[in-house]
């Protein structure tokens, strides 16, 4: 806390030497009755809901506290108020943001207290006590004062050191996957020639079966399998190595068309509509027609897979502003909340099958395009996801 906030604030409140003597002078009365005025302090809020969440049962914890109301109550009466005076009161909202007591609660703390005094001063006889409780009260409004400082300054900390520590893992996480990335774009390289191979060698050994052979539909599954693997391949390679997109005017209209044709003998979108208007007004798209169509198979068989049977898929485009957009909506399963938060993450998948980099290669395409892209979601109610591309080049 700045080692001037507390003489900046005793000059702009007015509170003088002759505040601080009359203070002192009341210290004898007020010692005494201190712990009574912590028994009644805590009767009062230990009826209060937000008291008892705070405490809990925890006599130890109780305790303390009293010891220290009792301890800054004396204080208050010592007469000296300096630099060692303000370090114990930043101690005191460090300790509150600690335990959890909202600032409000501090306001009810100093009115309790104040009412507790003040009544002890008026039925004494002290010289001058309306004077006396002036001076208290220039005392109590600094003392409130440099305890929310403290207080803001410690919550302040937290923020930082929460942003500090998000940061951290967020360099950790993002270092790992460079690693991996890296890792798995090498086996991914090692792994496709291989896997072209034994493509084309099962491929001549189906040629040469007879149409009844039993063995066919093994050789089916072989190579189904094979194309899985060099999808998964092909994602690592995408995802490791990406492109710069080789920027063309493109026909959205097209390429979604095109894309519908190509998916249709896909299992996951045989048993699935497609609601699909193409929009005669569209401009031309600046794009990678290519980097476009990966974008546009992964987003729809991820809505094809999370569809039941029968369900529809609704694909609309239009112009935003200077931008194309792009909506794809489905009515299927949606996502919970941890799914959502991570679904961009690569690596990250709830699907027994794929690599988890669909969608991470779809945000990196549309934001390589300058574009932008969104999901909406909810669980049982279906997912919408919108994609917008500049209409201008850059």
């Amino acid at each position: 806390m700045d080692a001037n906030l507390l003489q900046i604030i005793k000059t702009s409140i007015g509170f003088t030497e002759q505040d601080a003597a009359s203070l002192h002078q009341l210290g004898p009365l007020i010692r005494p009755a201190v712990p009574a005025i912590v028994d009644a302090f805590y009767h009062r809020i230990s009826r209060h809901p937000d008291s008892r969440e705070i405490l809990a049962g925890d006599h130890a914890v109780e305790g303390r506290l009293r010891q220290s109301l009792g301890l800054w109550i004396n204080s208050l009466f010592a007469g000296t108020y300096d630099q060692a005076y303000l370090a114990r009161r930043a101690t005191i909202g460090a300790t509150h943001l600690c335990l959890g007591i909202p600032q409000h609660a501090m306001f009810v703390a100093m009115e309790i207290i104040w009412q507790h005094i003040s009544d002890l001063i008026r039925s004494s006889q002290v010289p001058q006590p309306e004077a006396k409780l002036v001076s208290l009260h220039k005392l109590l409004t600094i003392d409130f004062a440099l305890i929310l400082e403290s207080y803001k300054q410690g919550y302040a900390d937290q923020v930082r050191e929460s942003e500090r520590s998000l940061v951290r893992d967020k360099l950790t996480r993002a270092e790992h996957l460079a690693e991996i990335g890296s890792l798995a774009a090498s086996i991914a390289h090692e792994v496709k020639n291989p896997l072209a191979g034994i493509s084309g060698a099962i491929q001549v050994i189906r040629k040469g079966l007879q149409p009844d052979d039993p063995r066919r539909p093994i050789i089916a599954e072989v190579l189904s399998q094979i194309d899985r693997l060099d999808s998964a391949v092909k994602d690592l390679l995408l995802y490791a190595r990406p492109n710069p997109p080789r920027i063309l005017k493109c026909d959205l209209n097209a390429i979604i068309e095109r894309v519908l044709k190509v998916l249709r003998a896909e299992p996951d979108m045989r048993s699935i509509q497609v609601d699909f208007q193409p929009d005669p007004q569209l401009p031309p798209l600046p794009a990678d027609e290519a980097q476009i169509e990966q974008v546009l198979i992964n987003l729809l068989l991820n809505a094809a897979q999370a569809s039941d049977d029968g369900d529809t898929i609704h694909i609309s485009v239009g112009i935003n502003n200077s931008s194309l957009r792009l909506i794809l909506r489905d009515h299927g399963h949606g996502m919970e909340d941890l799914v959502r938060e991570r679904m961009f993450e690569p690596f990250f998948t709830t699907k027994a099958k794929g690599t988890g980099l669909g969608l991470s290669i779809c945000r990196r395409v549309v934001e390589a395009h300058r574009g932008c892209i969104s999901v909406e979601t909810q669980l049982g109610e279906g997912t919408t996801v919108t994609v917008d591309l500049p209409i201008n080049a850059a």
